[in-house]
C-alpha cells in the first residue's frame, strides 16, 4: 500500500483533490470568519501570513529571487489584483451573498481570462465557438442575476457586482502574469505579492475598519489560519506543481468542480438556498467555459493555455 501512494499518478490524483477541497472550501470558511473579523481585516491577515510563511519556504529552500526587471512590476500587479483587490472585494461581498453563490459568480474567470487575453492584450485568437461560450458564459450570468437578486432577493446587486469585478480583477492580473511575468517563478512572484496585498489590504482595513470590533476567539483564528496556510500556500504551491505534472485539460477542471463543493458545504454548512434558476445559470456558465476552451484540432496552442486561465481562487 505504501508503494502506491509514491506513485507519480497517485500523487498527482492526491494532490488534484486536495486542490479541489481546498479552493472549494474556501468560499464557506471566509463566509465563517467573517463572524468575528471584519471583511478586510480578515483578507489583510490571510495575505500577511501566508506571504511571510511563502518568504520563510523560500529562505528554507535557499530559493533567490530572480534578477529580472520584471520582478517588481509583477509584485505590485500581482500584489493589487491577483491578492489584493480580489480578495478583498470577495471577503466584503460574502457579508451578504452566500458563499456557494460567490464561488459560482466567481467561476466566470476563464471566461473573462479569455475576453482580455484576446480582446485586450491580442495574445490568442477566439474561434466562432469560443465567440458562443462568452455569449452562453454572460447569458447564465444573467439568469443568476435574475433569480437571486431580482426575484429571490437572496443577495443584493451590489455585492453580485463586487463578485464580478473580483473575478475580472483577478483574470487581468493573471493574463499579465502570463504576459510579462513567465520568466519568472511562481514562488518568488506569489510570496512577495502576498505580503504586498497584507500590507495594502491592512492600510484599507486601518481606514475603513478600525472603528469595527475584532474577535479573535477560536474560529475566527481557525478560519484565518486555515485560508492563510491551505488557501493561500499550499493551494498555490500545488496548482504551479500540477501545471507541470498534470495536462491542462484536466486541470481545467477545476474551474467546474470547486463551485460544486461550494455550494453543497454552503447548503450543508450554513443552510443557504439557491434557486433552482441559479443552478440552471450556474450550468449555462459551465457550458460557456467549455466552449471557451474549445480549440480545434489543427489550431496551434494559444499563449494562454486551459490550465493557466484559472485565476487565484479565494
Amino acid at each position: 500500500m505504501s508503494k502506491l501512494f509514491f506513485r507519480p499518478r497517485v500523487q498527482t490524483a492526491l494532490l488534484y483533490a486536495l486542490l479541489c477541497w481546498i479552493w472549494g472550501s474556501t468560499w464557506l470558511v471566509i463566509k465563517i470568519g467573517l463572524n468575528g473579523v471584519p471583511p478586510v481585516t480578515g483578507a489583510a491577515l490571510r495575505m500577511a501570513i501566508s506571504g511571510a510563511l511563502l518568504l520563510c519556504l523560500m529562505s528554507l529552500i535557499r530559493m533567490p529571487f530572480p534578477r529580472t526587471p520584471a520582478l517588481p512590476t509583477q509584485i505590485i500587479i500581482q500584489g493589487i489584483g491577483q491578492f489584493g483587490l480580489n480578495y478583498g472585494l470577495v471577503y466584503w461581498a460574502e457579508q451578504a451573498v452566500p458563499s456557494g453563490l460567490t464561488a459560482v459568480l466567481f467561476a466566470i474567470a476563464p471566461i473573462v481570462t479569455a475576453v482580455v487575453a484576446s480582446w485586450i492584450f491580442h495574445m490568442e485568437l477566439l474561434n466562432a465557438v469560443n465567440v458562443v461560450g462568452l455569449v452562453v458564459g454572460f447569458c447564465g450570468v444573467v439568469i443568476i442575476y435574475w433569480s437571486e437578486v431580482v426575484k429571490a432577493a437572496h443577495a443584493p446587486a451590489l455585492g453580485v457586482a463586487a463578485v464580478l469585478l473580483a473575478s475580472t480583477i483577478a483574470s487581468t492580473a493573471t493574463v499579465i502574469a502570463k504576459r510579462w511575468g513567465q520568466s519568472i517563478p511562481p514562488l518568488a512572484m506569489i510570496a512577495p505579492g502576498q505580503l504586498f496585498a497584507g500590507v495594502l489590504l491592512g492600510l484599507l482595513a486601518f481606514a475603513m475598519e478600525r472603528s469595527l470590533r475584532v474577535h479573535f476567539d477560536g474560529t475566527a483564528v481557525a478560519c484565518i489560519a486555515y485560508l492563510a496556510v491551505f488557501g493561500s500556500g499550499v493551494a498555490f504551491l500545488g496548482f504551479f506543481h500540477l501545471l507541470r505534472t498534470a495536462d491542462a485539460t484536466r486541470l481545467s477542471l477545476i474551474t467546474y468542480i470547486t463551485p460544486v463543493i461550494a455550494v453543497i458545504l454552503g447548503s450543508v454548512a450554513l443552510h443557504e438556498q439557491l434557486a433552482r434558476a441559479t443552478l440552471v445559470g450556474a450550468a449555462i456558465i459551465f457550458a460557456g467555459i467549455g466552449l471557451v476552451h474549445y480549440k480545434p484540432a489543427k489550431t496551434p496552442r494559444t499563449v494562454v493555455a486551459e490550465g493557466d486561465s484559472l485565476t487565484s481562487v479565494p
